[in-house]
Protein backbone atom coordinates (compact mmCIF):
# COMPACT_ATOMS: atom_id res chain seq x y z
CA UNK A 1 0.00 0.00 0.00
CA UNK A 2 1.30 3.18 -1.11
CA UNK A 3 0.64 6.26 1.16
CA UNK A 4 1.35 9.97 0.66
CA UNK A 5 4.74 11.65 1.51
CA UNK A 6 4.78 12.71 4.80
CA UNK A 7 2.29 10.38 6.09
CA UNK A 8 1.35 7.63 8.37
CA UNK A 9 0.27 4.60 6.36
CA UNK A 10 -3.43 2.57 7.59
CA UNK A 11 -0.92 -0.15 8.24
CA UNK A 12 1.28 1.68 10.68
CA UNK A 13 -1.57 3.91 12.24
CA UNK A 14 -3.38 0.28 12.84
CA UNK A 15 -0.17 -1.13 14.57
CA UNK A 16 0.31 2.52 16.52
CA UNK A 17 -2.87 1.99 17.76
CA UNK A 18 -3.07 -1.76 18.25
CA UNK A 19 0.21 -0.67 21.07
CA UNK A 20 -2.21 1.91 22.44
CA UNK A 21 -5.14 -1.08 22.68
CA UNK A 22 -2.84 -3.65 23.92
CA UNK A 23 -1.46 -1.23 26.94
CA UNK A 24 -5.11 -0.22 27.58
CA UNK A 25 -6.43 -3.77 27.42
CA UNK A 26 -3.78 -6.32 27.00
CA UNK A 27 -3.83 -9.50 25.12
CA UNK A 28 -6.55 -11.39 26.25
CA UNK A 29 -8.97 -8.27 25.69
CA UNK A 30 -7.38 -7.04 22.92
CA UNK A 31 -10.21 -5.87 20.23
CA UNK A 32 -9.53 -5.07 16.40
CA UNK A 33 -12.67 -3.41 16.38
CA UNK A 34 -11.35 -0.90 18.53
CA UNK A 35 -8.29 -0.30 17.02
CA UNK A 36 -10.14 0.08 13.82
CA UNK A 37 -11.75 2.67 15.53
CA UNK A 38 -9.30 4.84 16.91
CA UNK A 39 -8.03 4.71 13.42
CA UNK A 40 -11.52 6.12 12.02
CA UNK A 41 -11.00 2.94 9.56
CA UNK A 42 -13.98 0.50 9.37
CA UNK A 43 -14.48 -2.69 10.90
CA UNK A 44 -12.77 -4.88 8.04
CA UNK A 45 -9.81 -2.52 7.21
CA UNK A 46 -7.15 -4.73 10.02
CA UNK A 47 -7.95 -7.32 7.43
CA UNK A 48 -6.86 -6.07 4.43
CA UNK A 49 -3.52 -5.49 6.30
CA UNK A 50 -3.20 -8.37 8.71
CA UNK A 51 -4.74 -11.99 8.37
CA UNK A 52 -5.66 -12.11 12.20
CA UNK A 53 -5.67 -9.94 15.48
CA UNK A 54 -2.85 -12.30 16.27
CA UNK A 55 -1.11 -11.37 13.03
CA UNK A 56 -1.36 -7.87 13.99
CA UNK A 57 -0.16 -8.57 17.31
CA UNK A 58 3.14 -10.08 15.96
CA UNK A 59 3.53 -6.90 13.94
CA UNK A 60 3.23 -4.94 17.23
CA UNK A 61 6.14 -6.84 18.77
CA UNK A 62 8.29 -6.52 15.23
CA UNK A 63 7.72 -2.97 15.05
CA UNK A 64 8.56 -2.15 18.60
CA UNK A 65 11.54 -4.16 18.53
CA UNK A 66 13.02 -2.68 15.73
CA UNK A 67 12.61 0.91 17.24
CA UNK A 68 14.39 -0.49 19.69
CA UNK A 69 17.31 -2.34 17.72
CA UNK A 70 17.60 0.67 15.73
CA UNK A 71 18.79 2.89 18.80
CA UNK A 72 20.74 -0.19 20.21
CA UNK A 73 22.43 -0.65 17.05
CA UNK A 74 23.61 3.42 17.00
CA UNK A 75 24.74 2.88 20.44
CA UNK A 76 26.68 0.06 19.63
CA UNK A 77 28.36 1.51 16.53
CA UNK A 78 29.69 4.63 18.29
CA UNK A 79 30.79 2.54 21.66
CA UNK A 80 32.13 -0.75 19.23
CA UNK A 81 35.56 -0.07 21.24
CA UNK A 82 34.66 0.30 24.48
CA UNK A 83 32.16 -2.79 25.67
CA UNK A 84 31.81 -1.45 29.26
CA UNK A 85 30.90 1.97 27.53
CA UNK A 86 28.39 0.06 25.39
CA UNK A 87 26.76 -1.63 28.51
CA UNK A 88 26.39 1.23 29.95
CA UNK A 89 24.76 3.36 27.35
CA UNK A 90 22.93 0.82 26.16
CA UNK A 91 20.72 0.85 29.23
CA UNK A 92 20.88 4.21 29.29
CA UNK A 93 18.93 4.70 25.85
CA UNK A 94 16.73 1.65 26.92
CA UNK A 95 15.86 4.06 29.93
CA UNK A 96 15.25 7.14 27.67
CA UNK A 97 13.72 5.27 25.61
CA UNK A 98 11.17 3.73 27.65
CA UNK A 99 10.42 7.68 29.16
CA UNK A 100 9.63 8.43 25.98
CA UNK A 101 7.53 5.70 24.65
CA UNK A 102 6.40 4.83 27.77
CA UNK A 103 3.46 2.22 26.10
CA UNK A 104 6.25 0.02 24.08
CA UNK A 105 8.01 -1.00 28.11
CA UNK A 106 4.69 -2.63 28.48
CA UNK A 107 4.75 -4.27 25.00
CA UNK A 108 8.02 -5.53 25.91
CA UNK A 109 7.90 -6.79 28.82
CA UNK A 110 4.86 -9.10 27.61
CA UNK A 111 7.01 -11.44 26.30
CA UNK A 112 10.44 -13.10 26.88
CA UNK A 113 11.64 -12.57 23.37
CA UNK A 114 11.16 -9.31 23.08
CA UNK A 115 13.02 -8.38 26.29
CA UNK A 116 15.77 -5.69 25.42
CA UNK A 117 19.14 -6.31 25.91
CA UNK A 118 18.00 -10.07 26.69
CA UNK A 119 21.45 -11.28 24.16
CA UNK A 120 23.57 -7.92 24.60
CA UNK A 121 24.68 -7.55 28.03
CA UNK A 122 26.43 -10.99 28.36
CA UNK A 123 28.69 -11.18 25.45
CA UNK A 124 29.75 -7.75 26.17
CA UNK A 125 30.41 -8.79 29.52
CA UNK A 126 32.15 -11.85 28.46
CA UNK A 127 34.42 -9.32 26.21
CA UNK A 128 35.04 -7.30 28.66
CA UNK A 129 36.05 -9.59 31.87
CA UNK A 130 37.03 -12.46 30.49
CA UNK A 131 38.75 -13.77 33.72
CA UNK A 132 35.53 -14.06 35.49
CA UNK A 133 33.47 -17.64 35.46
CA UNK A 134 30.27 -17.71 33.52
CA UNK A 135 28.60 -18.41 36.63
CA UNK A 136 29.67 -14.67 37.59
CA UNK A 137 28.92 -12.94 34.40
CA UNK A 138 25.51 -14.38 34.64
CA UNK A 139 24.79 -13.10 38.15
CA UNK A 140 26.35 -9.69 37.20
CA UNK A 141 24.17 -9.52 33.68
CA UNK A 142 21.04 -10.31 35.90
CA UNK A 143 22.55 -6.75 38.38
CA UNK A 144 22.61 -4.80 35.55
CA UNK A 145 19.50 -5.78 33.52
CA UNK A 146 17.44 -5.52 36.87
CA UNK A 147 19.35 -1.90 37.38
CA UNK A 148 18.23 -1.19 33.71
CA UNK A 149 14.87 -2.34 33.75
CA UNK A 150 14.19 -1.12 37.51
CA UNK A 151 15.54 2.51 37.05
CA UNK A 152 12.89 2.85 33.62
CA UNK A 153 10.35 1.83 36.32
CA UNK A 154 11.31 3.87 38.97
CA UNK A 155 11.83 6.93 36.78
CA UNK A 156 8.80 6.57 34.76
CA UNK A 157 6.89 6.12 37.78
CA UNK A 158 8.31 9.55 39.37
CA UNK A 159 9.67 7.47 42.50
CA UNK A 160 13.34 8.57 40.92
CA UNK A 161 13.24 12.43 39.37
CA UNK A 162 13.83 12.48 35.62
CA UNK A 163 17.93 14.34 36.52
CA UNK A 164 20.92 14.31 35.55
CA UNK A 165 21.66 13.24 38.81
CA UNK A 166 19.56 10.17 38.44
CA UNK A 167 20.88 9.29 35.38
CA UNK A 168 24.40 9.12 36.59
CA UNK A 169 23.29 7.47 39.60
CA UNK A 170 22.22 4.33 37.24
CA UNK A 171 25.35 4.78 35.10
CA UNK A 172 27.80 4.75 38.13
CA UNK A 173 25.49 1.98 39.42
CA UNK A 174 25.85 0.00 36.33
CA UNK A 175 29.72 0.40 36.23
CA UNK A 176 29.89 -0.52 39.93
CA UNK A 177 28.70 -4.13 39.00
CA UNK A 178 30.52 -4.68 35.95
CA UNK A 179 33.89 -4.36 37.65
CA UNK A 180 32.40 -6.26 40.64
CA UNK A 181 31.95 -3.82 43.66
Amino acid sequence: MNSELGTVSVREQLIIAGINELEAHGIADFSLRRVASACNVSCAAPYKHFDSKEELIDEIFKYIGTQLSFLLEQVAEIFKDDPKKQIVESGISYIRFCLANPHFRAIMTLSEDTLPLKNTIKPLLTKCLPHISPREITRRELLIRSLIYGGAVMLESGELNESDDSFADIRQSILRTIDGY
